[in-house]
């Protein structure tokens, strides 16, 4: 019994330290963790296009966005996050 709540108890300090470590490793900017959110950017944009041979129905997804991308810069509007 007491082996076991050892056990508990480790695992819940150690999921504390991971918590903290990855708290001040967001707080760098090296991970999104808890307190921001990733912004979309060049890899979900890829990982779209690769979506496309896979999916071709998600084809229109794609085009809209650069769509939406190209208007956006010929209004010279800031994008959207």
């Amino acid at each position: 019994m007491l082996s076991a709540a050892l056990w508990i108890g480790g695992v819940v300090v150690a999921l504390f330290l991971i918590d903290r470590v990855a708290l001040w490793a967001e707080d760098r900017g090296w991970i999104y963790w808890r307190r921001k959110r990733a912004k979309t950017g060049a890899l979900g944009s890829a990982l779209m296009e690769m979506d496309t041979f896979t999916n071709p129905s998600a084809q229109h997804v794609v085009e809209a966005k650069d769509a939406k991308k190209l208007e956006e810069r010929e209004n010279d509007d800031p994008p959207h996050a």
